[in-house]
This record gives structure tokens, C-alpha cells and sequence, in this order.
């Protein structure tokens, strides 16, 4: 598997790579294109009409959000009479070998009203995005955390194109239920060392309060110790057509010297060339207080 950067994308539109040349085969790159383009387009709505017609417009009809606990998006959008003012663009993006499921992540910013100069605060979303009956992409699943502003940075301007055959994609969806169980159990003993041993060199992980963290090393600080005793209870997700690409997301319960948190987490596994499932996205996004 070969990292690109959009830039690459864009200079080799004309330009068809080794797998798409063959017969029956994805190109990757115009996948990968026309995903960022799809985001996008979605943000450029937003900024025109406001984020509830966008949402309306590019959600699937079962995408699934969280307001605070799991609903269905294009239900919770239609009916919603808030219109929040946010501005976003992806910063990486990556799909699946088959083209059908890819995601976007990428820095946010919330004002209070539109011509509001200055944001009032700071966040980054993960979409996960899937290829309708006809070919367009919609949104299926939408996540979100708030974090303070960040520091002045270039966007990454990257996305992860998988290249390498997989030896065993037949047993793919097998594997990944034992990985997910085999997750779940070491969460129980160790949040933090339970999702180090299953993620890949490229993770990212989100966590509300806190800028999101890219790559192994950076999870290492902030997770390395991390000694909370985690239950994570599934109630949905999905799968790519070629099985390599996955995403789950649910409910998860906390405990640390008797203090118990409570909230919702998202994640995204990959299927490596060795038949390993990987965690590429990890999020847990803690409830918000209940009101008296």
C-alpha cells in the first residue's frame, strides 16, 4: 500500500495506475478524487444554503448520526429546526479496493451566526461515505469532536490508496469479527493498550478536548498509560464490497478509580495485505452531562 498526496492525485487524473489498467479493476485515485470532491461539495453547500439543507441534500436515507445518542440522520435533519453555522474541508480521505466505501476527515469551525468573522470554536469531523445505486456518493455515517483552536498548520493534503492484493479476502469478514471480539475483551483490561495492539502506523484517534492524533507514535503518548477499563457495546456499521474496508460504532462504558464514564465511539478498521485487520480511526466522544 502507497501513500499519495492529493497533489499527485490531481497532476495524474489523465493518467491510469498499474490496477485500474487491468480489466474489471477500480482506478483507486479517481475514487479517491471524487470522494474529496464529494466533501467538498457538501461543505460548499453548507457555506450556501446552511449545513441542515447540505446534510439533506448528500445524506443517505439510513445515514446514522449521533444527537447525542444514535439516530437516523436525514430523519433527525428534516425535522431539526436548527441550522448550525459550520465551515469544514477534508484534510484525508481513503476508500475501500472495490471504490464503493471510503472516508473523509478534516478540520471544523463553528460560528454563531453566518458573517461571523471570527469562529467561536474549533472541532474535525470523519464521514464515512458510500456509493449509492447509481454511482453518487452520500453520506452514511457523520461524527464529530470539539477541540480548542488548533495551531497554524498546513492541510495534510494526503489519502491512503490500497494497492496490495489481499491473500485471503474470503475470510475477510470472519477475521473481522474475531478482531472485534478480540478488541472488546482487552478493552475490559486496558483501553489504551487494547487499541495500541490492533492499530495501524497511520491511526488517528479522536477524543473530545483534545486535537486528534495522527500515527502510532503520537497514540503511544496519549493512550500508553492509559489504565481505564472499557465495555463497548456495537449497534451498527458496515462493510465494504471487497471486505477490506469497515466501520462500527456504538455505545461505550468507562471505569477508573471509581469514576465511570459514559458516551458514544466510532471506529474504522482496514484490511492489510496480510490478512490483519487494523484500527485506522478511533474515536470515543464522552456524553454530555444530563441537564437537572
Amino acid at each position: 500500500m502507497i501513500l499519495f498526496t492529493y497533489a499527485r492525485f490531481f497532476c495524474l487524473v489523465g493518467l491510469l495506475s498499474l490496477a485500474s489498467a487491468r480489466a474489471g479493476q477500480v482506478d483507486l485515485q479517481e475514487s479517491i478524487r471524487s470522494l474529496v470532491e464529494a466533501e467538498k461539495g457538501y461543505a460548499r453547500l453548507g457555506a450556501e444554503k446552511g449545513f441542515r439543507a447540505a446534510s439533506l441534500v448528500n445524506f443517505a436515507a439510513d445515514a446514522v448520526i449521533f444527537a447525542p445518542g444514535i439516530v437516523n440522520g436525514k430523519k433527525f435533519w428534516q425535522e431539526s429546526k436548527e441550522d448550525p453555522v459550520i465551515s469544514w474541508g477534508p484534510s484525508f480521505a481513503s476508500v475501500a479496493r472495490s471504490g464503493d466505501l471510503g472516508y473523509t476527515t478534516g478540520p471544523a469551525e463553528f460560528r454563531k451566526a453566518r458573517g461571523d468573522e471570527q469562529p467561536e470554536g474549533f472541532g474535525h469531523f470523519v464521514s464515512i461515505w458510500r456509493k449509492d445505486s447509481e454511482g453518487v456518493w452520500k453520506v452514511v455515517f457523520d461524527v464529530g469532536v470539539s477541540h480548542p483552536k488548533p495551531p497554524e498548520s498546513k492541510n495534510e493534503g494526503m489519502g491512503y490508496v490500497p494497492t496490495a492484493t489481499l491473500s485471503h479476502p474470503e475470510s475477510a469478514a470472519a477475521d473481522l469479527e474475531k478482531a472485534r471480539g478480540e478488541l472488546g475483551e482487552s478493552l475490559t483490561k486496558g483501553e489504551g493498550p487494547a487499541i495500541l495492539a490492533c492499530a495501524s502506523d497511520d491511526i488517528r484517534i479522536y477524543r473530545r478536548g483534545a486535537i486528534p492524533l495522527v500515527g502510532k507514535t503520537a497514540a503511544q503518548k496519549m493512550l500508553g498509560t492509559e489504565n481505564w477499563k472499557t465495555s463497548r457495546s456495537r449497534s451498527g456499521g458496515g462493510m465494504s464490497k471487497t471486505n477490506d474496508l469497515a466501520y462500527d460504532y456504538g455505545e461505550y462504558t468507562s471505569d477508573h478509580d471509581g469514576a465511570t464514564e459514559r458516551g458514544i465511539y466510532f471506529c474504522i478498521w482496514r484490511l492489510a495485505s496480510d490478512n490483519g485487520w487494523k484500527l485506522v480511526v478511533d474515536l470515543q466522544k464522552k456524553a454530555p452531562a444530563e441537564s437537572k
